[in-house]
Order: structure tokens, then C-alpha cells, then sequence
């Protein structure tokens, strides 16, 4: 590359620099309210741009022209469960204007260690970018990285110690490198178990609500907590993350433990849990608390004494 293209290139690159950055932001706020959208609760969102030194020695090692650098700004998005990276992915081909999408796992050779992301190349949707203050995002490239935890934690730190393929790797280290890439794969394929053994006993508990007589005295647990709110409550203001594990500390603290306990606690505290919302809510009669505020309330109101000092173990 002539020496004089470059220096446009950098000259380009420092002007626009404070562009990119917005740019980050703006598509970090619109990735927030996507995921939002899909009811995944993802681990990490998070955005770089490429340093120049970076992009000059990316361009010298695979001989590419500045046409073809694509990654000048690059977001990536971690998620918990492999599931989830299918719905991320499904959410970005439908909104996304896509260049390329790769997907580094199937590119996989028997020399290569572990297992990568999905990669995209995307451009923001032209009906965002209609207006004068988002109009210079329009030509903006954007690489997008999906992965789990586990695959990233894959790929940092075979980046770190440099291990991606077995001929860089001393023969002594091959064993322990390939041991760790099946457990990392192993913890992926186990959480995936654990979310569909959570599944079936949540639709058992749905056909026992239908079919049978719930049995009062059965021990509760945070998925049949959530199952019986999701009922008395509706759903309404459920929050994403509600802490069921905490809620049932408190309730064990006040001396419900079971089934029948949580359903005789709520059915004489439900009228005052609405006049409390609706005092909230003003004229608009929306709901106002989450499960936790609802729930926390009737402890309240059923048991001062217990819930305060639960609430203020030291006074």
C-alpha cells in the first residue's frame, strides 16, 4: 500500500474517530433494547474500536486493502446459555442489514483446538438512519461477535497464551489444552440440561395446576415460588431477574415454607397489596410493584415485627 494512502487512511481514521465512539453508544442503547425484547439475559454487551496500530498490522499480515477492513468497530455479546446465542442470532438477522455471517465453530479443522463464536458483519437498518443525526451512521461497518461464557472464556485465553491451533502448542501441553476445550464444551452442553430439566418441572407444575389438586403442604422451592406467582399475579410488572432464591429466605424467615402457607399469606394480603399500588399508580391503575415488591409487602404487612428485624437484623 502506497505510503500516502495510508496517511489519508490515519488523517480519515482521527477525524472520524469522535463518530465512531457516538456510534458505539447509540448501537449499545439499540443492542440493550433488542435483547430486551427476547427475554434473554445476556452476561456481557460490550463494543471496541480497533487502534490504529491495529488496523495498519491486521492490513500487513493478510495483505488486505482499506476496503476490506470491515472491523473498525466491533461489538460482542456473551450469553449464558447456547439457546440463547441462537435467539441473539435470529434477532440480528431480522433487524440487521447483513454483509457476511460466520460461523467459526464449522470452520473447525481436526488441528484446531476448541470451539468460537458466530461472527456478522452488519450495517444499522436504513429506516433508523433517516434522520439528520443518525444519517452519518449510514456507511458505518459494525462486526458483531455471539458467544456463550464458555466460549469465551475459550477464546480469551487461547488468545492469551496462544494455543488456537496444536502445531503452535508443545506436544506435553496438547493433552491438557484439548481436556480443557471438552470441558468448557461439557459446561455448555450441562447448563443447557439444567435448563431443560427446569423446563419439565415447570410444565409438570402447570399440569398440576390443571389436572390435580396441588398439594398444600409440599415444600416450597424458587421454581414452584415463581410458578405460583406467575398465577396470583399474572405476570404484571414481572421483572427479568426477580430474586426468587432471596424471597424464599424471607419467607422461610417468617415462617412460610410451604405451598399452603404462600397461598393463605397472599389471599389475605392481596386486597392490600392493590390499595398500596393503586395509591402508587394514580390514575392510571397500572400495576406498580414487581413480584418482589408484592410479595415483600405481605410479608410486611402480615408480620411487622418479624420482617423488620429480617430487614434490620443489627437494631
Amino acid at each position: 500500500m502506497e505510503n500516502t494512502e495510508i496517511q489519508l487512511f490515519i488523517s480519515k481514521y482521527k477525524q472520524e474517530y469522535n463518530i465512531y465512539e457516538r456510534f458505539c453508544d447509540y448501537l449499545e442503547k439499540q443492542f440493550k433494547e433488542l435483547i430486551k425484547e427476547t427475554d434473554v439475559y445476556y452476561y456481557e454487551l460490550s463494543s471496541r474500536i480497533k487502534t490504529l496500530d491495529s488496523i495498519l498490522e491486521k492490513m500487513e499480515r493478510k495483505s488486505l486493502p482499506l476496503q476490506d477492513i470491515h472491523d473498525i468497530i466491533g461489538f460482542r455479546i456473551i450469553t449464558l446459555f447456547k439457546r440463547d446465542v441462537c435467539t441473539i442470532c435470529d434477532m440480528v438477522r431480522n433487524t440487521f442489514q447483513i454483509a457476511w455471517e460466520d460461523d467459526k465453530a464449522q470452520e473447525k479443522t481436526d488441528n484446531c483446538f476448541g470451539y468460537l463464536s458466530i461472527h456478522f458483519q452488519l450495517k444499522v437498518p436504513e429506516e433508523w438512519i433517516k434522520s439528520p443525526t443518525d444519517s452519518q451512521y449510514s456507511k458505518l461497518d459494525v462486526e458483531l461477535q455471539v458467544r456463550t461464557f464458555s466460549q469465551h472464556v475459550w477464546a480469551a485465553s487461547s488468545h492469551l497464551l496462544q494455543y488456537k491451533r496444536d502445531s503452535s502448542v508443545p506436544y506435553v501441553m496438547r493433552r491438557n489444552i484439548n481436556r480443557l476445550a471438552a470441558v468448557l464444551e461439557i459446561v455448555d452442553d450441562e447448563l443447557e440440561s439444567i435448563l431443560n430439566a427446569k423446563e419439565c418441572y415447570r410444565l409438570s407444575l402447570q399440569e398440576t395446576s390443571n389436572n390435580e389438586k396441588e398439594c398444600s403442604e409440599t415444600t416450597l422451592n424458587s421454581i414452584l415460588l415463581e410458578h405460583i406467582l406467575d398465577e396470583l399475579f399474572l405476570k404484571e410488572n414481572k421483572k427479568l431477574q426477580e430474586p426468587f432464591d432471596d424471597l424464599l429466605e424471607e419467607l422461610s424467615f417468617c415462617g412460610i415454607n410451604t405451598v399452603g402457607q404462600l397461598r393463605e399469606l397472599l389471599s389475605s394480603e392481596m386486597e392490600g397489596i392493590r390499595k398500596k399500588e393503586a395509591k402508587k399508580s394514580g390514575e392510571k391503575g397500572e400495576p406498580f410493584y414487581s413480584y418482589a415488591g408484592k410479595l415483600r409487602l405481605a410479608m410486611k404487612s402480615r408480620f411487622p415485627v418479624l420482617y423488620k428485624k429480617m430487614r434490620n437484623p443489627n437494631k
